[in-house]
């Protein structure tokens, strides 16, 4: 049962009958090269838990970013980490297990295996698909968790576009530009983004605590409050984004360019709880760069009446720098750690229609992974390195074949993967120990029926492979890992119903057995006698079980209501484990959104609520939230058909609570803002 107070259960329902919706109604063309499933050659999404959401759906709920999108789907959960990046769990699974693809293409650093999600501005996407469990094997390794494919936009006929600028409290601010050209085939679309705030407001309720100091430095008290209330000490945000995508369309062809930068420079808000000082890192820090870029080629060629082949290639870099310091108040910078880092691989695919019942795709993934990262130490320069280089490079093959038997539509597909060490901390690798290969299978039916909707059950074998930061522990020694496995089971069903009341209902089981968990451990350091040396070792196991819920009501002809359910039992089974529990997993999640359209007024309004229970902040500590309350509303006034203004409010109660260690939440915050259309 879910732990609800009566009186947040009061608050809950009193204000989705009060509060009114908002639907947006943009037209944009989808950049569908970037979706590596086809829906007309496989039946995967049938066989497995997956939720889509819209470019009108992320505006309606007022997301700035696809990290503000994401955490509406269910059995999604996006947290804070301690370096101020914003991430997401999947039914328990942290990110770097989830495969996050932008257009298809890995989205990663390739050291920690993950990117800050808020990097990705909402205003490019078309879509966001989420495919837990057993999804399919075209979408190559790391994916233990699922896959979040995030489509963007792409051109359309003629020449429109927006502009769009808003403001809120503390400075916060944001402006935007679109772009769309299209004719005779040829598409371009472009975007360019701004974001920045002078801090963040935080909620009336927090309440200052002592944070552990540990300063190897100066001369700091071993406990100090560091974060006091008001404005987020150290939470000043800026970042710019530009997007352009052109291509080219004919009967037969396609062919699409992509380039980006991602930019943003910010504060690290200060940990509240846990603080580190040494010569050549602090916990102080400021994050002065953090940018992503890259070059996508996408392209499709309609062989015959049977056969398509599609091809993929990228090469996208990260850097990004650390500046660390020797107290809050910044006044003497020790060191600046730096990452540049890049991605570059490609991809093949044919697609072909064997038969009217049979379907098959096969596919040949690429890529190669490069680490580079130096230190710059000001006080202690032995501590001092220029960059030093780490490459991987991985392969996969796979194929997948779809049939449908009348009703029954059978999935099966198999992949080899292979990870290869080719440079370690510029040393080239060992021969013998610098490789690992996994083969994974998978299995899907799924059976419709006339008149009781579409069942559906599915089990496959997947596997992530160690990252960068798992190989080697602070000294620079490597430590080889096995590929961590799942093997994950789904059971579910879906409907769509006649009912007023009930439009839609989606129920999805699932089961997660994870073996040669890769887990940390803390020994002895060699470096440093008086402090532990955090090494991964393949000695972990553990299980994750559920039910996701998702329904869709049309209460009237202007009023609509979508409900979501997700219930997580995440538990560590590993020996000699510091908990049974894991960080950052809500055990049970709820979401409602209320939408409300207006005709007599031309209005769009919106509420959102999120409920969650039981989530873990800190393993060592044992420190929970019991449960979290957000309740956000829009507005949104056409006042021409081209002209609109609109007015967001979010956490409307002021809730405090932690969204990871350390790092309480924003509190009551407003938008408001235009936007006009062309």
């Amino acid at each position: 049962m879910i732990k609800i107070k009566r009186t947040k259960i009061a608050i809950i329902i009193s204000t989705l009958l009060l509060c009114p919706s908002a639907m947006a109604n943009d037209a944009y063309d989808v950049f569908s090269l970037g979706e590596i499933v086809v829906s007309e050659q496989t039946g995967v999404r049938d066989i497995t838990i997956d939720n889509t959401m819209t470019a009108e759906q992320i505006e309606l709920i007022g997301a700035k970013t696809v990290a503000d999108a994401l955490d509406y789907i269910p059995g999604v959960h996006v947290a804070q980490s301690s370096k101020g990046e914003k991430f997401l769990t999947i039914q328990g699974f942290e990110q770097n297990k989830v495969l996050i693809l932008l257009d298809g293409v890995p989205y990663y650093e390739t050291n920690y295996g993950q990117l800050d999600l808020n990097q990705i501005p909402a205003n490019i996407i078309a879509k966001i698909e989420v495919v837990k469990g057993a999804s399919s094997v075209l979408y190559g390794p790391n994916g233990m968790g699922g896959v979040v494919n995030i489509i963007t936009k792409k051109g359309q006929e003629g020449v429109s576009g927006d502009i769009q600028a808003s403001f809120g409290q503390m400075g916060q601010n944001q402006e935007s530009a679109t772009l769309s050209l299209g004719k005779n085939g040829f598409s371009l679309f472009a975007t360019v983004n701004h974001r920045g705030r002078d801090a963040m407001r935080m909620s009336n309720n927090y309440e200052p605590v002592l944070s552990k100091i540990k300063d190897k430095y100066g001369d700091l008290p071993k406990k100090m409050v560091v974060e006091d209330g008001g404005k987020r000490e150290n939470s000043a945000y800026e970042s710019t984004n530009i997007w352009v995508r052109g291509g080219y369309v004919n009967e037969s062809s396609e062919i699409f360019a992509s380039v980006f930068s991602l930019n943003s420079d910010r504060g690290l808000p200060y940990n509240t709880r846990n603080n580190k000082v040494f010569s050549g890192f602090s916990s102080f820090a400021d994050i002065s760069e953090y940018k992503d870029t890259g070059l996508d080629l996408s392209g499709l060629h309609r062989v015959n009446d049977w056969l398509n082949v599609r091809v993929l290639a990228y090469h996208h870099m990260h850097n990004d720098s650390y500046d660390s310091y020797d107290t809050p108040k910044k006044e003497v910078k020790l060191a600046t750690s730096s990452y540049s880092d890049y991605t570059a691989g490609g991809a093949l695919f044919t697609d072909m229609q064997l038969a009217d019942w049979n379907s098959l795709s096969l596919s040949i993934n690429y890529k190669n992974d490069v680490h580079k990262k130096k230190n710059l130490a000001y006080i202690d320069t032995d501590r001092s390195h220029d960059y030093q280089r780490s490459q991987l490079d991985t392969i996969s093959f796979s194929a997948e074949d779809t049939m449908t038997f009348g009703a029954l539509n059978v999935v099966a597909g198999i992949a080899w993967h292979q990870q290869t060490v080719v440079e370690d901390s510029d040393k080239d690798a060992v021969s013998g120990e610098d490789g690992s290969d996994t083969v994974d299978p998978m299995l899907g039916l799924s059976y419709t029926f006339d008149n009781a909707g579409l069942a559906y059950a599915s089990i496959a074998q997947k596997t992530h492979f160690a990252t960068f930061s798992e190989m080697f522990d602070d000294t620079g020694a490597r430590h080889d890992l096995k590929p961590e496995r799942n093997t994950s089971y789904t059971l579910g069903w879906k409907n769509d119903l006649s009912h007023q009341w009930l439009n839609s209902i989606d129920i999805g089981f699932f089961y997660h057995d994870i073996s040669d968990k890769i887990v940390s451990t803390y020994v002895p350091n060699p470096t440093f006698p008086d402090a532990d040396l955090e090494i991964y070792q393949n000695v972990g196991t553990s299980e994750y079980y559920g039910i996701e819920i998702s329904t869709i009501s049309q209460l009237s002809d202007n009023i609509d209501l979508s409900f979501d359910y997700s219930y997580i039992h995440a538990r560590n089974t590993s020996d000699n484990r510091d908990s049974d529990y894991f960080r950052d997993i809500p055990k049970d999640s709820v979401t409602a959104i209320l939408n409300w359209y207006q005709p007599w007024l031309d209005i769009n309004s919106n509420l959102r609520v999120r409920y969650r229970t039981d989530i873990l902040i800190d393993e060592r500590s044992g420190e929970w939230e019991a449960d979290t309350l957000t309740i956000d509303m829009g507005i949104k006034k056409a006042i021409t058909p081209q002209f609109s203004a609109y007015f967001n409010l979010n956490n409307l109660l002021d809730e405090s609570h932690y969204e990871g260690y350390g790092q309480p939440n924003e509190g009551r915050s407003y938008e408001a803002g235009v936007k006009y259309r062309f």
